[in-house]
């Protein structure tokens, strides 16, 4: 495929595809463009709601959940379908360089930029509270990979 990069003055840089038709892959590559910041960062995903596609950005979304065998995106306004499986968004995380979101049982993940506390009241259980008031419970299984990714030093 030919690429060619013009440099012009713009607020924000854009790009334009160039083609006889659009096919399938075409309008997949223009999806992952127009998901990205000036710094090339996927910065949104799709969450569904019935047969609605809605761009989630990054920093929107509280906790990625699997429950009856579907993964949901929860944001502080709705809870939306995520089609991708929980590893699935874990490879995102990392392609996309979001560090804030920490596996906390096999069926959470976290963003930890929405995390107002670690709730260690109850004997053996932690709670994560977000900022919208709603909770997750946390597998003591990963909790030594969030004390390691949150630098928690434990007494």
């Amino acid at each position: 495929m030919k690429t060619e990069i013009k440099i012009e003055q713009c607020e924000k840089p854009f790009c334009v595809i160039h083609t006889a038709n659009e096919t399938p892959v075409i309008t997949e590559i223009a999806e992952k463009i127009r998901r990205m910041d000036e710094s090339g960062k996927q910065v949104v995903i799709n969450g569904w709601d019935g047969d609605y596609c809605i761009q989630i950005p990054q920093n929107q979304i509280y906790r990625i959940y699997s429950m009856d065998k579907k993964v949901f995106v929860q944001t502080e306004k709705e809870t939306l379908l995520l089609k991708l499986r929980l590893y699935e968004f874990e490879q995102l995380v990392l392609e996309c360089g979001w560090t804030d979101f920490i596996r906390i049982s096999n069926t959470d993940i976290a963003n930890f930029s929405k995390v107002t506390a670690l709730d260690m009241s109850i004997t053996g259980v932690v709670k994560v509270k977000f900022t919208d008031g709603s909770d997750a419970m946390v597998s003591r299984r990963y909790m030594s990979k969030i004390r390691d990714q949150l630098n928690l030093i434990s007494k």
